[in-house]
């Protein structure tokens, strides 16, 4: 059984996110001592407490109407005040912000200008909405936002955010640590969100933090993508617009000015911002967070929760934590006695698994078994995209059905011509989901072949303990379109005789290019009539995985060449960079891909 904190209404499981205002946790509701469904609990720091949170709480509860139950600010918001305050709402996994940021720059992933837009273009959505609304939020920073594993963004502080600004004067220590986000002016509300989403975005590109009271204008002619792991400067539509956010000139007089100058940057540069590159790359990142997570909420929902239940209270014993309820920390003497004789026992269980495990156990190559477990993240990874183009196909189709219903009900031209219109969008949006369609059909039959493959070759390693486990099975792929050439590694008798010798360096290569889809969109649009060229990078794992993909030179327009190219790549295989002879994270050269006209 599994060990839990009693909150009011919630048992806290993990604590998932730490910050200035607190922590945020998973947490389980029971329906009587069976699982009933997981949520999220924002419990406030001592400091926000002692400021006197514990006794306005109560006022977020005004707030959560106004948000119009609007998904990008968490769904079923609920608030208890009381003597430890606290805020529950729907159970979504991922991680902060404030998190994605630290660990990328830990692991030195690189997290390029798309993926910094679109985390941007969805908190600007909650900022819109909650201005529209007559509300300002006032303390935004990273760890107000959540990000899913499926790529999505969440404004989740957005019930308390004002009421917890109205705090900070009482709580110093939140308040200079959320310094870098409040610089924005004191009498203006609009100013102050802008302002602090453009804090945002600077170091979701640039990896630092604003400097409190510096010299602004310096700081963004200085900046380079560090982020993305380059040098170059940010890119001067970028730069711009963080002008217009940081340093009051030119500010937007209104939040509707602020929307078409957004949606202008998002989508008339080179830039191609989706939540599926973004899931991508929070599968990558949180890898082993979202494995644990899933482990622990299977546990989790096959749990029994007497212990936890007024009913119950009488019949703890054994290891549950029995103080974790109503405060109790008392246990009667035979418990103990029961505990140590249990404990015991497992000791001796323990013992003997290990040597098992040490002794008995055949023993499995960890590579494969570490490129298994991949190959299955991303086939689940896989069907749940296909998931969502089935549903996006099933409602596309439904909205065709009710359109064809009213062209022949209605009798004005002008309706039959905007019906006719919306009919042809809805195909072409049919068509584009049904080329998507085969496309992960394909990518999932692909890994599940793989996985069988390998699980093949992991039960015969298990099978022949005495034997060297055999090596993965290379992971077929289309046939090659770039051979990589043969890096030059010294053998240990030339490193030997040279050990003065300079760092042998070799970039990530292509092995095999993954299958070039003509964009579909571009044919429907008559934009295929031209030769297009898309040139981009891929940032290359130590197991030859693709990490980031980044485009040095696209196609303008949404007319899909980007992110045909970038699906290419993301198909492909390769062999990482290496360094001294290690595999290593690094980048390719560019790489070309070729789009011949249409005629």
């Amino acid at each position: 059984m599994g060990t839990y904190t009693r909150l009011g209404s919630y048992l806290l499981a993990s604590e998932l996110a730490s910050d200035p205002l607190g922590s945020i946790h998973r947490a389980v509701v029971i329906a009587g001592n069976g699982f009933d469904r997981h949520v999220l609990v924002r419990t406030f720091s001592e400091e926000l407490f002692q400021a006197g949170m514990n006794t306005r709480l109560a006022e977020a509860g005004r707030v959560v109407p106004l948000l119009g139950g609007a998904r990008i600010f968490g769904l079923g918001y609920r608030i208890e005040s009381g003597k430890t305050p606290h805020v529950a709402w729907d159970y979504v996994p991922g991680r902060s912000l404030a998190q994605l940021i630290d660990k990328a720059r830990q692991e030195q992933i690189p997290f390029g200008v798309d993926h910094a837009l679109t985390v941007i273009q969805g908190v600007a959505q909650g900022i819109v909405q909650m201005q529209a609304k007559g509300v300002s939020h006032g303390v935004l920073s990273p760890h107000s936002v959540w990000v899913s594993f499926e790529g999505a963004t969440q404004l989740v502080d957005a019930p308390y955010a004002a009421l917890t600004r109205s705090l900070l004067a009482k709580a110093p220590a939140a308040k200079h640590k959320l310094g870098t986000y409040l610089q924005g002016p004191e009498n203006d509300v609009l100013q102050q969100d802008l302002f602090a989403l453009g804090a945002v975005l600077y170091e979701l590109l640039t990896f630092e933090r604003l400097p409190v009271g510096g010299d602004l204008q310096s700081v963004l002619d200085q900046a380079t993508l560090k982020a993305a792991q380059e040098d170059a400067p940010l890119p001067a539509e970028i730069r711009a617009f963080l002008g217009r956010l940081l340093l009051g000139r030119q500010p937007f007089a209104t939040v509707e000015a602020f929307s078409v100058e957004l949606e202008r940057v998002l989508y008339d540069g080179e830039y191609s911002p989706t939540t599926f590159n973004m899931a991508f790359f929070m599968h990558t990142l949180f890898r082993e967070e979202n494995d644990r997570d899933a482990t622990a909420m299977k546990v989790e929902k096959t749990d029994n929760y007497l212990a936890y239940t007024a009913a119950g209270e009488t019949l703890r014993s054994g290891a549950t934590r029995v103080e974790h309820i109503d405060g109790h920390d008392e246990a009667k003497v035979s418990q103990k006695n029961s505990t140590l004789l249990i404990g015991g026992g497992l000791a001796a269980v323990v013992i003997l698994g290990l040597g098992y495990i040490f002794f008995g156990r055949p023993k499995v190559d960890p590579a494969m078994q570490k490129q298994l477990a991949e190959l299955q993240l991303l086939k689940v990874q896989i069907e749940q995209q296909k998931s969502d183009l089935d549903a996006k196909a099933k409602a596309e189709t439904d909205k065709t059905v009710q359109l064809q219903k009213q062209l022949t009900e209605t009798k004005s031209v002008e309706d039959k011509a905007r019906i006719q219109k919306q009919l042809e969008e809805a195909q072409e949006r049919k068509l584009e989901l049904e080329r998507q369609q085969k496309a992960a059909e394909q990518r999932l039959a692909e890994q599940k072949q793989n996985e069988l493959r390998l699980a093949e070759q992991k039960r015969a390693s298990e099978a022949k303990p005495a034997l060297p486990p055999p090596p993965a099975p290379e992971i077929p792929k289309p046939q090659p379109m770039q051979e990589a050439p043969k890096s030059s590694v010294p053998t240990p008798a030339t490193a030997q005789a040279a050990p003065a010798a300079a760092p042998v360096n070799e970039p990530a290569r292509v092995i095999t290019q993954g299958p070039l889809v003509f964009p579909l969109r571009a044919v429907q649009m008559g934009k295929a009539n031209e030769d297009r060229t898309v040139r981009l990078k891929v940032f290359v794992g130590e197991q030859g995985q693709p990490l980031k993909v980044s485009v040095v030179e696209g196609v303008a327009g949404a007319w899909g060449y980007d992110e045909a190219a970038i699906d290419a790549a993301n198909k492909s295989t390769y062999s990482p960079a290496t360094r001294d002879g290690k595999p290593v994270k690094g980048w390719t050269p560019e790489i070309a891909y070729k789009f011949q006209k249409r005629r």
